[in-house]
């Protein structure tokens, strides 16, 4: 009896091991930690080095695909939008800038979703700010609630004075108007 009494105390220690050591090597998912800008690939999308990349690209652990999280830029092909919303994303954090990314969780492309940040600033709300993203309405309650009225208000103000893609003489067919 006294026997099977330690055994069992040992194996619930050995439990109890086993998960501290489990938690302790598990990445940080969901963390903010600082990268360098290395390309700029689209509106809301770029590349970055860090030390630890939770989702390495091209089998780089220190390079990440970002997804700027609950904005849609416009894509390849969207002219002229999107050669003004890779302009400015490329003027407000230039290859080489140091970043702060807020990492929300990752997408169906494999990139990371994140919000991303220069002197205490969110570039992904900026861009938003200046016309030259909208909303991805279905992810704004999941990847950004704290900040969703924020947003909201960005986006509205944008559309009222026309801005980007809220030109009123060459609107952006895929921008999208969340409540």
């Amino acid at each position: 009896m006294k026997r099977h009494k330690i055994s069992l105390i040992l194996a619930i220690i050995s439990c109890g091991i086993l998960v501290i050591l489990s938690l302790l090597n598990t990445p940080q998912s969901l963390a903010t930690q600082q990268a360098r800008i290395s390309q700029i690939l689209d509106g809301d999308t770029l590349e970055v080095t860090m030390s630890q990349c939770r989702i390495p690209w091209e089998g780089n652990s220190q390079l990440c695909r970002l997804q700027l999280a609950c904005i849609d830029g416009p894509d390849y092909g969207d002219s002229p939008f999107f050669e003004a919303a890779k302009s400015r994303l490329e003027t407000l954090i230039p290859r080489g800038t140091i970043i702060l990314v807020s990492d929300t969780g990752k997408n169906s492309y494999g990139r990371i979703v994140a919000e991303v940040f220069k002197d205490n600033t969110s570039i992904n709300l900026q861009l938003v700010r200046e016309g030259k993203a909208s909303l991805f309405c279905k992810h704004l309650n999941d990847t950004c609630p704290s900040s969703k009225s924020a947003y909201l208000n960005a986006q509205n103000s944008a559309i009222k004075a026309g801005l980007g893609v809220w030109n009123s003489q060459q609107y952006w067919g895929k921008a999208r108007v969340c409540n």
